[in-house]
């Protein structure tokens, strides 16, 4: 089948019939999702343009509900045939399934519109645009003053069709694409070799992007980590996440205790806490799927099909909400909050709805500037990403602080390696002292400020 062929209208008719096929056998419900994804991506390494990576999958995922059990069976044949045989397969499993109490799909809903959601210049960026674009990064990065090198370096481009139709009257349909960047890099000066760094972009307006700048950032990160020391000791326990470090772990676990799967499976330390103070009150964290700038998971619906909504995770660091999916809230008489994923990433339609997760997280910014984080620090350190363990369950984190600086007396001084923090979430929360003013789209997924934390176990190595 032809790029030419595939429409909207082509998938949804195809759903449709599938649904009805599957309601013609002895079966309670059925669910026909199907999700197409391309992905074009330019790699650098070193000092050049490495390959071309290009993934176009479409493939369809049939879930059908009898007498409380599922079955679920999927397929990238997009022909008729290919379908029906896929039902009859999801059929025989429902049949050997164990009862699911609860099991339910969603019925007919509203959905919200969300503009800007997909551009066509995204859609019409090739190779070629792509190619220029990284050239762009390149160019500067042989010229700067220091000998600088890239590992792991792309610039992409994402573009997701996701649709779904059930018994119940769901017909929904969503597109999205996205333009993004992300360079790894070291510096090195003569024998002097710097650790390794890292900058991204994620935009759905590619004009938006000043390469220049964007570069700037990159060569002057990378040279301030030349020669990092490993120092005998660091005498604190004050620690500033950058925005890079605070998706990982704190983000993660956070995220994973306001999951309605994990409140029920007593996996989640926050089960008893609804209402409860788990932060300070300087902290809130919002969920809002419908804000155009909450980067690539930004979405009008579900992997179920259910609208999705802003949600209030943390307010002023009260728990208010924990994040449903359609079985979740139906054992315990809630309504789903349209938070269901079917995985992480990748090929969606191979896997049934499985999972609970925020859409589009966002940590309300403070008032303060990253001057004023860092002025009242008489020592700590500041640092880009984190590298290392973490439990959602207990909240417990070890691992190295990358990108590291040592921070005294109100300065950065100088920057570090071999330096291992470790902690609790649940209790890194709760000592929170300071949050930035500035927010920036982390991973294309988490909106969130600098934030400053006391209480952290600096250890070097």
């Amino acid at each position: 089948m032809t790029q030419q062929e595939l429409t909207k209208e082509f998938l949804l008719d195809l759903a449709h019939k599938t649904n009805d096929y599957a309601m013609s056998k002895d079966i309670d419900a059925s669910e026909v999702f199907f999700h197409k994804m391309r992905k074009l991506e330019i790699m650098a390494e070193g000092k050049s343009i490495a390959n071309e990576r290009d993934v176009d999958e479409l493939g369809f995922g049939i879930r059908v509900l009898k007498n409380q059990t599922e079955g679920f069976s999927y397929t990238n044949k997009i022909e008729l045939d290919s379908l029906t045989k896929c039902v009859d397969d999801a059929i025989g499993i429902a049949k050997i399934a164990p009862k699911k109490e609860g099991i339910r799909f969603p019925s007919t809903s509203k959905y919200s519109v969300i503009e800007g959601l997909y551009s066509n210049e995204i859609a019409n960026l090739g190779t070629e645009e792509i190619v220029a674009s990284v050239k762009l990064v390149l160019e500067p990065i042989k010229q700067a003053s220091v000998d600088i090198n890239l590992n792991l370096s792309n610039i992409r481009v994402d573009e997701d069709w996701q649709g779904i139709v059930n018994s119940l009257g769901i017909d929904a349909f969503e597109k999205s694409n996205s333009y993004s960047g992300v360079f790894f890099c070291a510096a090195r000066d003569g024998d002097k070799i710097g650790s390794f760094v890292y900058e991204t972009f994620f935009t759905r307006d590619p004009k938006t992007i000043d390469y220049s700048e964007f570069t700037d950032i990159l060569i002057k990160k990378a040279v301030r980590n030349i020669d990092p020391i490993v120092p005998k000791s660091i005498d604190s326990n004050t620690v500033i996440f950058q925005e890079g470090a605070i998706f990982n772990p704190l983000m993660i676990v956070v995220g994973s205790s306001v999951s309605a799967d994990n409140v029920q499976q007593n996996r989640s330390m926050w089960k008893d806490k609804l209402a409860d103070t788990v932060a300070v009150d300087s902290l809130s964290i919002e969920d809002n799927p419908l804000n155009i700038q909450g980067g690539g998971n930004v979405r009008s619906f579900d992997d179920e099909g259910t609208p999705t909504s802003a949600n209030s995770m943390i307010k002023d660091g009260i728990l208010e909400n924990f994040l449903f999916d359609e079985l979740r809230a139906s054992r315990v008489g809630a309504v789903s909050t349209g938070n269901c994923w079917r995985s992480f990433g990748g090929t969606r339609y191979v896997s049934p709805p499985s999972m609970i997760f925020p859409n589009a997280p966002s940590i309300k910014p403070g008032d303060m500037s990253t001057e004023e984080l860092i002025e009242d620090v008489k020592e700590g350190i500041i640092f880009d990403r984190f590298s290392g363990s973490f439990q959602t369950e207990n909240g417990i984190y070890s691992g190295v602080a990358k990108g590291a600086q040592l921070i005294k007396n109100g300065e950065i001084t100088t920057p570090v390696t071999n330096v291992t923090i470790g902690g609790n979430v649940f209790e890194t929360l709760m000592n929170i002292i300071g949050i930035g003013k500035d927010v920036q789209l982390v991973n294309g997924y988490l909106r969130t400020p600098l934030i400053k934390v006391k209480g952290v176990n600096i250890a070097t190595q």
